[in-house]
């Protein structure tokens, strides 16, 4: 689907004939190495499963047991490890072994990462915008 400005939305047109909008871009660009090395993130939590494998770790102070989490999940064991295994790859995830067992836990660096990526605290909201459009006449 395109979304296209309407004409309250769009500065009058100027003699190249494509309009300008109102409201201009002033973040800059991510770069694309960064961006790369980001996508591997996301492209990681694009399953299910991991995303509530994250949001499980993520709200632990301590590493977890993988029998835990298995209990947890109400998942086979396989498909836990293979999971685990996967977000340990991409960086989301530490794995420590302790005896026979593994422990893991939230890498926070790689999750600011991610919460950067999308942080949504320091981008005014839309009705913030509406408001400013609205108090300051266009000339």
């Amino acid at each position: 689907m395109v979304v296209t400005p309407s004409e309250a939305e769009c500065a009058p047109i100027p003699p190249s004939g494509v309009p300008l909008c109102s409201v201009p871009l002033t973040t800059p660009r991510l770069p694309v190495d960064e961006a790369k090395q980001i996508s591997v993130l996301f492209k990681a939590l694009g399953h299910p499963h991991r995303v509530q494998l994250i949001n499980l770790l993520a709200r632990q102070s301590t590493p977890v047991c993988v029998y835990d989490i298995t209990i947890a999940m109400d998942l086979a064991q396989s498909t836990v490890s293979h999971h685990l295994k996967q977000l340990v790859s991409a960086g989301l995830l530490r794995r420590e072994q302790r005896g026979i067992w593994a422990y893991y836990s939230v890498d926070h660096a790689a999750t600011a990462h991610l919460s950067a990526v999308i942080d949504l605290d320091v981008a005014p909201q839309r009705n913030e915008l509406d408001t400013a459009d609205t108090a300051a006449p266009r000339a």
